[in-house]
């Protein structure tokens, strides 16, 4: 499920950005996990992380097993209401402190050009929704958290939000909207971003502060 959180502009472009480490200096995942469930508990499920984190080091198991696994230990059985109010006090309050100015700065340039936006992210929509509301974003296309008679069950509603998967989201989510651009951006900062960045007309690799040509980039890959 893609998630609308602004009204749509009368645009002909849009620019897609990848979240944790292009608009952000970190992964925010974590940050998000300690505000719901508290330092306290999470150092206590600490060996099953590091268990965890070691299989995926290993190649053991991928990221979708990964963060199953992660959100499993975490946040299974918690009520909906209650994962959507920690996550809209996230949003508003403290993920802000995350965001890399001058990578922020582009995401603003789009929106003064009237360009359409979509947050592309292999994190979770349930917050990334109200920063985009907050930050006048159009869309956000996340990673969705699965959820039977509103109690969360550590699972995914769909695929992790990476890699190919992205470029899936994307068409699935203009063919949805009935959505059509004449030219696209796209900026990101990892594995999980190449498809993405290929399948947009002009990106943007994001290393720490500044942007690069993709072309370019991939070019001395």
């Amino acid at each position: 499920m893609n998630h609308k959180s602004h009204i749509v502009k009368p645009a002909n472009i849009i620019a897609y950005f990848d979240f944790d480490g292009t608009l952000t200096k970190c992964d925010t995942l974590l940050p998000f996990i300690i505000h719901t469930v508290s330092i306290k508990k999470l150092l206590l499920k600490l060996p099953v992380i590091l268990w965890i984190v070691c299989r995926y080091l290993l190649k053991i198991i991928n990221n979708e097993e990964a963060k199953i696994l992660f959100l499993t230990s975490t946040i299974k059985n918690m009520p909906r209401d209650y994962l959507e109010q920690k996550a809209q006090e996230f949003a508003l309050n403290k993920l802000d402190k995350y965001l890399k100015p001058q990578i922020y700065e582009k995401l603003q340039h789009h929106i003064k050009e009237n360009h359409t936006i979509a947050i592309v992210s292999a994190n979770l929509a349930v917050y990334l929704k109200y920063w985009a509301k907050k930050h006048n974003v159009n869309y956000v296309i996340g990673t969705n958290i699965q959820f039977i008679n509103n109690i969360a069950t550590g699972g995914l509603d769909g695929h992790n939000c990476y890699g190919m998967e992205k470029v899936i989201r994307i068409k699935e989510f203009l063919k949805t909207q009935n959505l059509h651009f004449t030219d696209s951006y796209a900026y990101g900062n990892s594995r999980g971003d190449f498809e993405m960045l290929d399948f947009a007309h002009h990106s943007y690799f994001i290393y720490k502060n500044t942007s690069h040509p993709w072309n370019q980039y991939k070019a001395k890959k």
